[in-house]
């Protein structure tokens, strides 16, 4: 119980950043909770990550990114990294890590309950929650205080929450190719020629010497603008110079 009292200015803190209702808090020195928060946080990332095999670019940007909302110093976040190196290493014990944790912030509580959902968004980093993951972080819930229907709980929402955007990105790519009037297995270097043809029939500069009505004008400027995004939309999910 004294383990729940102590630090929690470090503890409000660090939950209202977190779920952004004051993400530039103040963070007050949390001494042991902290030093627990951070190992638990980065090590258990560390274990998700290396799991497959391989731990990627995106996954490593995803720890950097929580290391920035946490506020952490430059000294604190080279112990972050130190935790994440840790956690990559298969004897590493992070279950004994999420432990304290729970000891020290109380299960089921709201920064519990954040802090599982920041592993579980990690792990769909890769696009989906493997079983090894699962496994895993089923673990790390019970510890946390969250029962199994909890978890498959914020699983799906983080599924649904990957999906759409996924979705969302697809659609919009697509539609950038039938604004170019082009397949998606379309040649790179097809790309531009189409961008160039469609901009000569469309450009307002061309339309202006055929004295088109000032509404056609207008709906050519929008047109050319639509093209001009669709190829910059298309060059940079290819990675090629637009």
């Amino acid at each position: 119980m004294l383990a729940l009292l102590l630090n929690r200015g470090y503890k409000r803190a660090i939950t209202s950043r977190l779920d952004g209702s004051n993400p530039h808090a103040a963070v007050p020195d949390g001494g042991r909770t902290q030093q627990i928060f951070l190992m638990a946080m980065f090590a258990l990332m560390g274990k998700v990550a290396k799991l497959d095999g391989r731990v990627t670019s995106a996954e490593v940007k995803y720890a950097s990114t929580i290391m920035q909302v946490l506020g952490l110093s430059t000294i604190e976040r080279q112990k972050a990294i130190n935790y994440f190196d840790q956690g990559k290493q298969p004897n590493a014990d992070v279950l004994s890590c999420v432990m304290e944790l729970a000891a020290a912030i109380g299960k089921n509580s709201a920064l519990a309950n954040l802090f599982l959902k920041i592993h579980i968004r990690h792990a769909f980093v890769k696009g989906e929650l493997r079983l090894k993951e699962k496994v895993l972080l089923r673990d790390v819930a019970e510890l946390l205080g969250f029962d199994r229907a909890a978890f498959l709980s914020m699983c799906n929402e983080m599924q649904g929450n990957t999906g759409s955007k996924q979705t969302r990105t697809r659609n919009f790519l697509h539609n950038a190719y039938r604004v170019l009037q082009l397949e998606p297995d379309v040649e790179d270097g097809e790309i531009r020629r189409a961008y160039l043809r469609m901009m000569s029939r469309y450009h307002p500069d061309k339309l202006v010497r055929d004295n088109l009505t000032e509404e056609s004008l207008k709906q050519a400027q929008e047109k050319s603008m639509a093209i001009r995004t669709a190829y910059e939309t298309v060059c940079g999910f290819r990675k090629i110079r637009a």
